[in-house]
């Protein structure tokens, strides 16, 4: 018999897939997340039983939460800040679309409302839900 052979031990770690899976989890949530970020202002809209939609693609979205904080997209704005911010934010000829809770102060609105206003936003909208009928409900002879 030969002489025997001791079988080294590989005390190396691949770094390969790890890395791969890294980056694939990177991808993953790269795409995600502009999903995950329009879900975090909670705006519970309002029913409407006529409703037209928009003509703009993309609307300059300002957002009023029930206890009465503006987004200007994603970002918060301040009350008192609102029309400088506005202002910053619009371009010419693009539309403001005022996403309101239904259970807010109607003046939060109004003061949103009139802000577009004095900028001479192209249009000012705002977003409703269309109501679904009834099934119960009698229908007028």
């Amino acid at each position: 018999m030969g002489p025997v052979r001791r079988r080294r031990l590989i005390t190396e770690i691949n770094m390969v897939p790890f890395i791969d899976i890294v980056l694939v989890l990177l991808i993953i949530f790269m795409i995600l997340s502009p999903f995950l970020a329009q879900s975090q202002i909670p705006v519970n809209l309002p029913r409407a039983a006529t409703t037209r939609p928009g003509d703009d693609e993309s609307p300059l979205r300002l957002r009023i939460t029930r206890a009465g904080d503006y987004y200007l997209g994603d970002a918060r704005v301040l009350r008192n800040n609102l029309e400088d911010d506005l202002a910053r934010a619009l371009t010419p000829g693009k539309a403001v679309l005022i996403e309101a809770d239904r259970d807010v102060s109607f003046k939060n609105v109004v003061l949103a409302l009139d802000a577009a206003q004095k900028l001479k936003a192209v249009k000012v909208g705002v977003a409703v839900l269309t109501a679904e009928p009834e099934p119960d409900a009698p229908e007028n002879p």
